[in-house]
């Protein structure tokens, strides 16, 4: 259960409680070095998001790692004024502006290692809640079967992306790395003879090479809008963060239309359930099919740790619950992981993507126009040969890279 973090008055569970701390404030150096150790230990354990969030009568902060928060320090809430100016200060942020939320940019050498964060400050009813998540371009990988894809999916991506025109969707929840796979695409293409834009809400990562545009609503300058403005700048490809309106929706597949490889995000469940929104913003389907390339729907699991993972053997009712055959699991390599010092006894280290890829056939095209159901079209594009998120996380479990209990997740339905 998620119980409040027992804190006896006045001290701080991060590390050695002095005298000061004893009475219910720390001396500015102190609470320096509370913020520091935090920092270190969220960067050693590869955490993606710092939360640091204020309580009656403590504040506590936790990371995410792997996709899974945990608690790694405490203090009482009298503390916690000093702990949230300091972040903000760091984040060059207004110390004296507490009502209305902030957002800033966050860089730290840590380790002899440069880190960014992305900062998010907001309101809430017993002072400031501030989430920084880690944004870090050395996970982009022009090698995209390094995120998770097969040699075949790789290959489908990279003819997609490389069209002189078209669209480009990824689909899929917030947190499951479409930007990450997106960025990647561009990586591959960020070369001197094309001209990239990308249009976010807010720019992700730093990359040299590429022109990186915010989002900024309280000037009228929307996606809709700065994509209009991109496009007389004679684009190569552009990046348009996420499809949320009808406006951007068209103006996206205009573009795409016009001479533009243009790449996006939108949130939908899978593949097929992508071309049912954009019907639902009123795109024409001849639109939809004469612009889109491909559409790409992933999520995110958790992958075993290779230090300590170890063979496993499903049992009948896994099987079943699965829909996996005893001839199917007696040529798979299922493992489990130990748990070990590397993985901090979880068994689990770092997270691999599972995709699903809907290429655009021209039976899928037919069906487009013929205003088929959901349904129609997913059985075409299995027929078509697409593989869903089903069997890509079975196939992960397979090959001993993710848990049978972690392809469940997305394999038991």
């Amino acid at each position: 259960m998620n119980q409040p973090p027992e804190i006896k008055a006045g001290q701080s569970n991060a590390g050695p409680v002095s005298s000061r701390d004893q009475q219910g404030s720390k001396t500015g150096q102190e609470n320096v070095a509370f913020c520091d150790s935090i920092f270190a230990k969220a960067f050693h354990a590869s955490a993606s998001d710092l939360h640091f969030e204020p309580y009656q009568q403590a504040f506590r902060v936790r990371m995410r790692v792997d996709g899974v928060l945990s608690q790694i320090a405490a203090g009482p809430a009298a503390d916690y004024a000093q702990v949230s100016s300091r972040v903000k200060i760091l984040s060059d942020l207004d110390i004296a502006e507490r009502r209305r939320p902030q957002e800033g940019r966050l860089n730290l050498v840590i380790d002899g290692r440069s880190v960014d964060y992305r900062v998010s400050c907001v309101p809430t009813r017993f002072g400031e809640k501030i989430v920084l998540r880690v944004v870090d371009a050395t996970g982009l990988k022009s090698d995209m079967t390094q995120l998770g894809m097969t040699a075949r999916e790789a290959q489908l991506m990279a003819q997609a992306t490389g069209q002189p025109y078209g669209m480009c969707l990824v689909t899929g929840p917030t947190g499951s790395g479409k930007t990450t796979t997106l960025y990647s695409a561009l990586n591959r293409l960020n070369e001197m003879q094309r001209n990239i834009t990308t249009i976010e809400d807010p720019v992700e990562y730093n990359v040299f090479g590429i022109t990186q545009i915010s989002v900024q609503r309280e000037l009228d300058m929307d996606f809709a809008q700065i994509l209009r403005l991109t496009l007389r700048q004679d684009p190569d490809v552009v990046l348009v963060g996420e499809i949320r309106d009808t406006e951007t929706a068209r103006t996206s597949f205009q573009a795409a239309l016009t001479g533009h490889m243009v790449l996006s995000t939108l949130h939908t469940n899978d593949t097929v359930s992508a071309i049912s929104r954009l019907r639902d913003m009123e795109i024409e389907p001849f639109l939809i099919t004469s612009a889109l390339n491909i559409i790409v729907a992933q999520r995110l699991l958790r992958r075993l740790c290779q230090s300590c993972r170890t063979p496993t053997q499903a049992t009948p009712s896994q099987l079943k619950a699965l829909g996996i055959s005893e001839e199917q699991a007696a040529k798979a390599s299922f493992h489990t992981g130990r748990g070990c010092q590397k993985c901090n006894g979880s068994g689990m280290r770092g997270r691999v993507a599972i995709y699903e890829m809907l290429e655009i056939t021209e039976a899928i095209r037919d069906l487009i126009f013929e205003n088929a159901s959901v349904n129609d079209l997913r059985k075409q594009a299995i027929k078509d040969g697409m593989k869903t998120l089903r069997v890509s996380a079975l196939s992960k479990a397979f090959h001993g890279i993710v848990s049978l209990e972690q392809a469940a997740i997305y394999a038991g339905k």
